[in-house]
This record gives structure tokens, C-alpha cells and sequence, in this order.
């Protein structure tokens, strides 16, 4: 049985008939789920907005490069969740704000939402209709679908990036050290970032073919992201 993605805890495709009286109600603390997790999944797109206070890394998946925020010194720590529920950030990563929503494919030319059933905030009392009375997706719903879109757009527009820069033999392994204000040490292992110094040695035509298909801008949000490691430990 596959793996559930970081967060979910059960998933179930949204059904006009099962969940016809289905509603969406605003939690108290809505990115408490997220306060134990030190790593989230990043998308391309929103390197620029990311790069400002995350450092992004890449983690190699067997061969397969996967973008990511470093959000904790350590696991199960989080230094941009708050008591509160709240992102202390000035950009909350796509993938909390897809939360509890997800794509499901039933084939290659379809998609269904998915929703993690033990979302607190759907129930059936209070909240957004996700289904209006003639069983349409509601506005709420709507939202939802264009958002679930644009990400899985935006996740395919990641993997074709990440795989451009793995055949141009970019990706280093990296070793890390973060310094809290109170003296305290994290060291971490196996991820990866661009290599700069490959990255200037490419020959002319490639950096043209980089900057046409518009990568050379995450490619340097990623590299300026690296400075974060010190505001991290920073971070109280």
C-alpha cells in the first residue's frame, strides 16, 4: 500500500452524493497540523516568494529531485507555525494551503478531488456548502478545484525544472550547520543544491536555453535562499 502524502490521514474522493450536505468551517489553528514538520514540499513557482526568509533544498528520491523548505532546525520542530496555528512567514508554502484538499487521477485526462477525511473542519453543521442543492460543485468548492489545479500544474512545471537540472549535472550534496541564538547545533546530511560554480561554467547556448524556458530565475531564488540557514537559527 502506497505511502499517504505528509499531512493526510486518510483520503477520499469528494462525491456529490456522499458529500451533498458537506461543508468547509475555518479552524481555530489552521496550519497546526504543519507544526511538527521541519521540511515542506516546494513548487518552482514559488521560489521568488519563498527565497525571502526559507532556505530550499532539493532531496534526491532515486533519482529524482524533489524542491523543498527547510522550516525547523531540527524534526519535529517547526520555527514558522506558531502556538497559535499560524504561519510566522511572509509566504505560506502552496502545499499547507491545498490542505485538506489533494488531486486524485482516474486517468490520464481526468482528475478528481480528494479530500483527507479527518479534516476537522469538514462537517456538515457549519462552514461553506461544497456542493450546491442541485449537487454542482458551490463556490467554495470551485475555489478548490482551480487551486488543486494549478498546483498539479505547477508540480508538473517543478519536475520538468528539477529534471533539467539533474541531465545538466547541477545537484550537489551539501552538509549543513545551523547555529541557534542559545548556542544550539543542528548538522544535516543528503540534501542537495545547485552547484554555482557549474552553473557558471555552462557553455553560453545552454544559459540561453535556461533563461527561454524561464529557470534562471528559481535557479538563483534557490541559491539566494541559502543565506536563510542563519535567520533559521535565529528564529525563536
Amino acid at each position: 500500500m502506497a505511502a499517504l502524502p505528509l499531512f493526510y490521514s486518510s483520503i477520499a474522493a469528494l462525491d456529490r452524493n456522499t458529500h451533498r450536505e458537506a461543508r468547509l468551517l475555518p479552524v481555530d489553528k489552521p496550519y497546526a497540523f504543519a507544526a511538527q514538520a521541519h521540511v515542506l514540499p516546494a513548487l518552482t513557482a514559488e521560489f521568488v516568494p519563498g527565497c525571502r526568509d526559507m532556505p530550499i533544498l532539493f532531496l534526491d528520491e532515486g533519482g529524482t529531485f524533489s524542491p523543498l523548505f527547510m522550516v525547523g532546525m531540527r524534526p519535529g520542530e517547526s520555527r514558522f507555525v506558531d502556538g497559535e496555528g499560524r504561519w510566522r512567514g511572509r509566504h505560506a508554502p502552496a502545499y499547507l494551503r491545498r490542505y485538506p484538499f489533494i488531486g486524485g487521477d482516474v486517468s490520464a485526462e481526468q482528475q478528481i478531488i480528494c479530500v483527507d477525511g479527518g479534516y476537522a473542519g469538514l462537517q456538515n453543521d457549519a462552514g461553506e456548502r461544497l456542493f450546491g442543492e442541485d449537487g454542482e460543485p458551490a463556490e467554495a468548492l470551485q475555489r478548490v478545484i482551480g487551486f488543486v489545479a494549478e498546483y498539479a500544474e505547477a508540480a508538473e512545471a517543478t519536475a520538468a525544472f528539477t529534471a533539467e537540472l539533474k541531465a545538466l549535472d547541477l545537484f550537489q550534496t551539501i552538509n549543513i550547520d545551523i547555529r541557534a541564538a542559545d548556542g544550539a547545533t543542528s548538522s544535516y546530511s543528503g540534501f542537495s543544491a545547485i552547484a554555482e560554480d557549474r552553473l557558471n561554467a555552462l557553455p553560453d547556448e545552454t544559459w540561453l536555453d535556461l533563461r527561454r524556458k524561464g529557470y534562471l530565475v528559481p535557479i538563483h531564488a534557490h541559491l539566494i535562499s541559502l543565506a536563510n540557514f542563519a535567520l533559521l537559527g535565529e528564529r525563536p
